[in-house]
């Protein structure tokens, strides 16, 4: 759902798969009670191939992606 919804509403290109994280998710257990989904929304520059750790003080994100995300969820919703 997610897939179609993001190739939707910013292009097929911009879809790509990610290697599962290793840091905890708690929203995991809300699943187990009520259906829902869980995504990533990437957040690194386009041509920024530096990782950088969410829970890190070098964490850097890229403010364009808030609109991509609200676009998202948007598509989500009304799609």
């Amino acid at each position: 759902m997610f897939t179609e919804a993001m190739a939707r509403n910013a292009g097929p290109g911009r879809v790509e798969g990610t290697e599962q994280s290793l840091g905890g998710e708690d929203f995991s257990w809300y699943l187990e009670q009520a259906p829902g989904a869980l995504a990533r929304l990437g957040v690194r520059a386009v041509g920024d191939t530096t990782s950088r750790d969410l829970h890190q003080g070098t964490f850097d994100v890229d403010e364009s992606a808030i609109g991509v995300g609200v676009g998202l969820f948007a598509e989500l919703a009304l799609g």
